[in-house]
C-alpha cells in the first residue's frame, strides 16, 4: 500500500498531472500527499574578488524563502479542493540543488510523481535532473505522468515491460499496490534472447507464475521491434491495448553519456503518452 505520496513542484506548469494523479492515489489507498517546494539559493562562493558579503547573502536567501512561500500558497489554493489529507511542505537547498533535496525528501515517502520531460522547452533538462536523480538516489519508485492525462488511476490494465534485470525487478515489486488493482497485466517482452543468461528457456514465464502466486491475472506477450525502437514498440503496444499503465526498469546514466547514447529511459520519458512507474 502507498501511504506516503511526494509531488515535487519542478516549474511553473508543469504540477497539475502529477498532483491530479497522486490525489487519486491517496483516495483509491487512503494516503497522504505532500506537494514540495525548495527555497534554490546557492550557497556562497569565494571569487578573486573575495567572498560574497554576509547581508548580500542574507537578502538573496530571504528573496528565496519569499518566492517560495508565495509559490507554496499558490498551490495550496490551487489544490484547495483535495479531499485527501494533503500538505505543503518547503525544504531549503542551500549546499544542494534542489532535486538533490528532492531526492532526501523521496526517500520518506512510498512513491513520487512527476511531470514527463518535455521534447523541446528550455525545461526539459530541469525534468531530467529531478527525474535521474530521484530515481538514482531515493531508492523509491518514480511515477511520471503526462501533462492532459486521461488514463485510469489506479489501472484496469497495466503493460509491465520486462526484462530479466535487477531494475526491471524492482519496478514489478514497488508497482505491486497497483498491480494487485489492475483488471488485466499484460508481461510484455521485445525482443526476447532465449538463453540461460537471458530471458531463459521462455520469455517472461517465471515473472508471470511469480505474479499468478500473488493472485494477479497475467498474459505474458512477446513481440519484435520490428526496427523500430523498443520504447515505440513499448507504448504501440500499450496504446492497442488501452493500457493505463507502464512499469518499467529505470536505467540512469549521468547526463552526458545520457545525451550521447540517447537511451530508452530517456525517450519513455520524453514520449510516453501515459503514466509511467520506474524504479531504479
Amino acid at each position: 500500500m502507498y501511504k506516503d505520496i511526494l509531488v515535487p513542484y519542478v516549474n511553473a506548469g508543469s504540477e497539475r498531472a502529477p498532483a491530479a494523479t497522486a490525489i487519486a492515489l491517496a483516495e483509491a489507498f487512503e494516503a497522504h500527499v505532500a506537494m514540495l517546494v525548495t527555497v534554490d539559493v546557492p550557497a556562497p562562493m569565494p571569487s578573486d574578488w573575495g567572498a560574497m558579503a554576509y547581508d548580500l547573502y542574507a537578502r538573496l536567501h530571504e528573496e528565496a524563502r519569499t518566492r517560495a512561500r508565495a509559490r507554496a500558497e499558490a498551490l495550496r489554493e490551487k489544490f484547495a479542493h483535495a479531499d485527501v489529507p494533503f500538505e505543503l511542505r518547503i525544504a531549503e537547498a542551500v549546499s544542494l540543488y534542489p532535486q538533490n533535496a528532492a531526492s532526501l525528501q523521496a526517500r520518506y515517502a512510498d512513491l513520487t510523481v512527476l511531470p514527463t520531460m518535455p521534447r523541446d522547452s528550455a525545461e526539459n533538462m530541469l525534468v531530467h535532473d529531478y527525474f535521474y536523480d530521484i530515481l538514482r538516489h531515493s531508492g523509491r519508485p518514480v511515477l511520471v505522468v503526462p501533462e492532459g492525462n486521461t488514463a485510469a488511476l489506479p489501472p484496469k490494465r497495466a503493460v509491465i515491460a520486462w526484462k530479466p534485470t535487477r531494475e526491471a525487478s524492482r519496478a514489478v515489486a514497488d508497482a505491486m499496490p497497483l498491480l494487485r488493482m489492475a483488471d488485466a497485466i499484460d508481461v510484455l517482452v521485445i525482443d526476447p534472447v532465449v538463453g540461460e543468461a537471458a530471458h531463459g528457456g521462455e520469455p517472461g514465464a517465471d515473472i508471470a507464475a511469480h505474479l499468478a502466486r500473488h493472485g494477479l491475472k497475467v498474459e505474458v506477450v512477446t513481440r519484435p521491434s520490428m526496427n523500430f525502437s523498443v520504447t515505440y514498440a513499448l507504448l504501440e503496444y500499450a496504446r492497442t491495448v488501452g493500457a493505463d499503465l507502464i512499469v518499467a526498469g529505470g536505467y540512469g546514466h549521468s547526463r552526458l553519456r545520457e545525451a550521447l547514447l540517447g537511451g530508452t529511459t530517456r525517450e519513455l520519458l520524453q514520449t510516453t503518452h501515459l503514466p509511467v512507474l520506474f524504479s531504479h
